[in-house]
């Protein structure tokens, strides 16, 4: 591969192709990173570069790269043999073959790669909103590497998270959102300046891997909370066996935010039976608590079991918040049987439901009736429910308060305070405690009375 790369750096006006394999097999939502930087470095190099949606011209190319993410993708194997193709991705490769060189992983991405894929799709009538990845995101790592080693997971190269490049590396001032694909982020010592860092730029962000949520303390939970973070927090909830520490963690993070959260759910992978299926409505039912959407992920050897199309009609509901938020898996699996067309029989869902029931009615006794709205004890009683606030968030909120009721804010300031939660109402059942760093109680009862107009203008 070394060999392309310092032709390419030597000569000048080479013809490249950039195949994305999944783009022209089924289809991806996002674009190929690897592919991108790899497309400026050559533009950089002075050299011409052509994105190509299919393989019917690859031996007129000088070089062609090409690369597979996924292992289900679809491959000419021919292709690969071709002395001027260049292949890399973990759907080829295990652990994703060759890293690039240095120049071109710290190459900014050419997001104007795609830019034929997108206006042809659009000229499809396809919505824009399904392009949004290729369009309106700065894309890149921050850090690399993670110390978990699943056993599923291809990301096994690094045994510890370090830095990878700063934002502005990557960043597009033009695009209004920036998303990560940082393999382990919380992991990182330094996170708290990378997200000064992304923060500091002031468009939306979000960790597209997710984030490991058995890292979460206080300090991050606060810094994470008031970040300008874009759409839903991941975390993931993977083993059962976890299920303490993902509690304990869980109760940390909505001590601080009631944003929105979800958190992928793998399934299919210890075992593919009644007890998988148990371990993963266990899991759910814990989300539910939270107030937390599960997301299914199956591993591939569902496809194998006796209860695939339970695995399918069970992400079908998780997958689909409308749907999870209103529906028990039993309703959401009768609403499906009541659109089915062919008299006397069963649809697929209600089938798969209903077999199930009857080999494994306390299973189905226990967790098909369960309903989001019902279970989520944040919609129920409150933050307060989770855990008492931290010594730090109590010390704000109590300057804060004082601050209030002493007549020290104007009623803007006030209302400022409170719509950024620096006067939160959830906070003050605990104020009349003890400073913990040796101040005196605050009793704010009888303060209200004068304030209450304030509140009334909320």
């Amino acid at each position: 591969m070394q060999v392309i790369y310092d032709r390419l750096r030597r000569e000048c006006g080479l013809a490249v192709g950039i195949l994305d394999a999944d783009l022209v097999d089924h289809g991806t939502r996002h674009p190929n990173l690897a592919l991108l930087k790899i497309s400026s470095f050559c533009k950089m190099h002075g050299h011409s570069v052509s994105l190509l949606l299919d393989y019917s011209d690859i031996a007129s190319y000088d070089a062609v790269f090409l690369s597979c993410v996924f292992s289900f993708t679809k491959l000419d194997e021919d292709v690969l043999d071709m002395p001027n193709v260049y292949c890399g991705g973990t759907g080829i490769f295990p652990d994703g073959g060759e890293d690039l060189p240095n120049d071109v992983e710290h190459a900014c991405p050419d997001y104007s790669l795609y830019d034929p894929y997108v206006a042809r799709e659009l000229a499809r009538g396809r919505r824009r909103s399904a392009l949004s990845d290729y369009m309106d995101y700065s894309i890149g790592f921050t850090t690399r590497g993670c110390f978990r080693k699943c056993s599923f997971c291809v990301n096994k190269k690094y045994s510890h998270v370090f830095v990878h490049a700063p934002v502005q590396e990557f960043l597009d001032t033009r695009r209004p959102y920036i998303y990560l694909w940082d393999d382990n982020f919380l992991g990182f010592k330094g996170w708290r300046k990378v997200l000064e860092e992304l923060n500091a730029t002031g468009k939306p962000f979000q960790f597209r891997q997710g984030l490991d949520v058995r890292l979460m303390t206080d300090e991050k939970a606060c810094v994470l909370s008031r970040s300008r973070y874009h759409g839903d927090f991941i975390f993931a909830f993977d083993h059962l066996e976890d299920r303490p520490l993902i509690e304990r963690k869980l109760r940390i993070w909505r001590a601080w935010t009631d944003r929105g959260t979800r958190l992928y759910v793998l399934s299919g992978y210890d075992s593919q039976d009644e007890r998988d299926i148990e371990s993963v409505f266990q899991r759910i039912a814990v989300l539910m608590k939270y107030d937390c959407l599960p997301y299914i992920m199956r591993y591939e050897s569902y496809k194998s079991s006796r209860w695939r199309a339970l695995y399918v009609n069970i992400a079908r509901w998780c997958n689909q918040p409308q749907f999870f938020k209103k529906k028990s898996f039993r309703e959401f699996c009768e609403a499906n049987q009541a659109y089915h067309k062919t008299e006397g029989t069963f649809c697929s869902a209600y089938k798969a439901m209903t077999d199930f029931e009857k080999e494994f009615p306390d299973i189905a006794e226990r967790y098909f009736d369960l309903r989001f709205e019902e279970e989520s004890m944040l919609k129920r009683f409150g933050r307060p429910f989770y855990t008492r606030p931290s010594s730090e968030l109590l010390d704000e909120q109590r300057d804060c308060w004082m601050r209030f009721v002493s007549d020290e804010m104007d009623d803007v300031d006030a209302l400022s305070a409170y719509f950024s939660k620096k006067l939160d109402i959830m906070c003050a059942r605990y104020l009349d405690e003890v400073n913990p760093s040796g101040g005196v109680p605050i009793v704010l009862s009888t303060d209200f009375v004068g304030k209450d107009h304030c509140f009334r203008a909320c």
